[in-house]
């Protein structure tokens, strides 16, 4: 894409009269400019730094670790915002490697399905905006940008002892603000059950399984617990995310602000993740929080991760079936790329490093070596 072209589209993005697919591409470059400046509020990053850092994720990084290139949907330039105006840093690709499919497979979308008590089921793409439903002195609305939203107008009405559940599916990605005002992101196939109020209750217990990002409402007299396979995890009021995924070997909560404390014992610091295995013992160390909540900002980022790592991934955003065909490389691989582009194009990806090969049938993706 041409730098006259790049500007164009922005203009459009900036006049609200981009396309869906438009949007993302948009979407996109402003996220890559931001994780190769390591800013995520957007701030004019420095060039050549940037430059550098770009430089830096290119190419073979060391035997057995392959770095991938923050590849932008759909286009071949990175923007970054310098100062006032705009400039282009245009990157040709290494050399295509197809993919092959008669198909290709659309990224996950913003939707669940929220289970009241009385069993009756929402599914919340196809809800018009305003109130869902009125349960026992609780208002349940959908906003207009797509968020569940718990208001309680008659605390002593309210059944504490009623459960509601949001669940999403593969391929769904939703947020809720449940009745104490604590807000929550679900990931793919992801379930969580919650009261439909906290009132008159000493604790505020919410199960999860899969994964979720929690900003979790203050009240030093109610601690919020999070209950999950294995693990409870215990807070007053913080930002953490809990991967909790069955299919994944570990279980890991990462701390981005204030304290929590996981299994009664382990108390962690922000920045820092706790990583439980099946036999339930816990390390703890410093990690990187980007990578933790990536999936929450749009994207895949992957840091030393195998092609099994990456496939459950892939799996579960997509919603596909993965298919193994004989012995596949374990090399390590890290680079960061957009949720919200084709499947085929994070394929590519990966395929260009010469390690695997894909193909696409159906809602199948074989993997094999190269």
């Amino acid at each position: 894409m041409e730098s006259k072209e790049a500007k164009s589209l922005l203009e459009k993005y900036s006049n609200g009269n981009c396309s869906p697919e438009e949007k993302a591409i948009v979407e996109s470059w402003y996220l890559n400019a931001s994780l190769l400046a390591n800013d995520d509020d957007l701030v004019a990053p420095d060039f050549k730094k940037a430059n550098e850092k770009l430089q830096s994720r290119l190419g073979i990084a060391s035997k057995g670790r392959v770095k991938l290139w923050p590849r932008i949907a759909a286009a071949a330039a990175i923007v970054f915002i310098v100062g006032a105006g705009l400039s282009y840093y245009l990157q040709k690709p290494a050399k295509k490697m197809e993919i092959v499919y008669a198909n290709d497979i659309a990224p996950g979308k913003h939707t669940a399905t929220l289970t009241l008590s009385n069993g009756k089921k929402i599914i919340l793409q196809d809800a018009s905006t305003g109130e869902l439903a009125n349960q026992s002195g609780v208002s349940i609305t959908k906003t207009a940008n797509g968020e569940v939203v718990y208001h309680v107008k008659n605390a002593k009405g309210a059944g504490h002892t009623a459960y509601n559940t949001l669940s999403t599916a593969n391929g769904e990605q939703y947020q809720i603000e449940l009745p104490d005002g604590t807000k929550v992101w679900l990931n793919a196939a992801t379930t969580l059950k919650f009261p439909l109020s906290f009132a008159g209750l000493s604790q505020r217990n919410v199960e999860l399984k899969g994964e979720a990002y929690f900003e979790v409402s203050k009240d030093k007299h109610k601690p919020f617990i999070v209950h999950s396979d294995r693990q409870n995890v215990e807070v007053l009021g913080t930002h953490f995310n809990v991967n909790t995924y069955t299919d994944e070997p570990i279980i890991k909560t990462t701390l981005l602000e204030g304290s929590v404390k996981v299994n009664s014992g382990s108390i962690l610091k922000p920045g820092e993740q706790s990583a439980m295995d099946k036999a339930g013992a816990i390390k703890i160390a410093k990690v990187n929080l980007d990578e933790a909540i990536a999936w929450k900002k749009g994207y895949f980022e992957f840091n030393d991760e195998n092609v099994y790592e990456i496939m459950r991934k892939v799996a579960r955003w997509y919603n596909v079936e993965v298919v193994y065909e004989g012995s596949i490389p374990l090399d390590a691989m890290e680079g960061t790329m957009s949720r919200f582009q084709s499947v085929s194009k994070v394929l590519e990806i990966m395929q260009s490093t010469g390690l695997v090969k894909f193909r696409i049938e159906g809602k199948k993706i074989y993997v094999s070596k190269t």
